[in-house]
């Protein structure tokens, strides 16, 4: 999330806009968002939530984990009409995706 946040203003230079999608429900989400990034920091529509039904939207890019009850780490690109630009899926713990390659796709798309 952090690295996302860092990122934010390259995104905006590349045209696009990041948001995170977890399983998590919103007052979840909003604890952990001011946590990690302050409490001006829940106003930005940054996290989104797939809690009910719980990881549909995370299945439906083939990314969630129904043995853990969440998404595996990943990063899409999608495009304005909604193809799927770059796809980055991380299983190993501890390893971010690649946020640069993600934007370089991003601001290719222009």
């Amino acid at each position: 999330m952090s690295a996302l946040r860092a990122s934010a203003g390259d995104a905006k230079s590349a045209g696009a806009a990041l948001l995170e999608i977890s399983c998590d429900s919103v007052p979840i989400q909003n604890a952990w968002v001011r946590a990690t990034l302050g409490d001006d920091a829940i106003e930005t529509p940054l996290v989104l939530s797939d809690f009910w039904p719980h990881g549909e939207v995370c299945a439906s890019y083939g990314v969630f984990n129904p043995e853990r009850g969440m998404p595996t780490r990943s990063l899409f690109v999608i495009d304005l009409d909604g193809t799927i630009a770059h796809a980055e899926i991380v299983t190993e713990r501890g390893v971010l995706p690649d946020i640069d390659a993600a934007l370089k796709v991003a601001a290719g798309l222009r």
